[in-house]
């Protein structure tokens, strides 16, 4: 469901897949080849959703914000998790379940593991790991960024069958 709210219409891409049992309302903006699977929720009601290129919002996933919530480009939102109010860089992904808190910003190249959380306010740098409850800060392994690419343009491509 794709539902204008106040008067703000979500926009998305023409390239972009927006299951039939998603729900986008209000001033949510969707980039090229994006997609966002059943049970999943932008809902822009006291603020604006900003979705980069190539990103995929998974399965019951929810993004919701106060102010402003920004993904970057080739980021994958994986299944559940919860996106408030905050900032995602490019080349990211967030685990199963994880949860993102108001004001938290992601740096570019990171993971947050399932089912981590991030306390509101906080900064994580480039290249990081986050795990556990509240997250903590870990290095990473350049292999391990570079195969976020893979899983952003995979679900991309899963998108184009439906």
């Amino acid at each position: 469901v794709i539902r204008e709210l106040d008067g703000k219409a979500p926009v998305v891409h023409p390239t972009a897949f927006i299951s039939e049992a998603s729900y986008l309302v209000g001033d949510v903006v969707v980039g090229e080849n994006s997609s966002f699977w059943p049970g999943s929720v932008a809902r822009a009601d006291y603020g604006a959703i900003r979705v980069g290129s190539n990103t995929n919002i998974q399965d019951n996933c929810v993004l919701h914000t106060d102010d402003l919530l920004e993904i970057g480009n080739n980021v994958v939102v994986a299944h559940g998790a919860v996106i408030h109010g905050a900032k995602v860089g490019n080349n990211v992904l967030i685990g199963v379940n994880a949860v993102l808190l108001e004001g938290s910003e992601v740096g570019d190249n990171c993971v947050i593991g399932a089912g981590a959380v991030v306390l509101q306010y906080t900064k994580i740098p480039d290249k990081s790991v986050v795990v556990g409850v509240p997250g903590k800060i870990k290095p990473m392994k350049p292999e391990t960024y570079e195969n976020i690419s893979y899983w952003a343009s995979n679900y991309s491509l899963n998108a184009k069958r439906f």
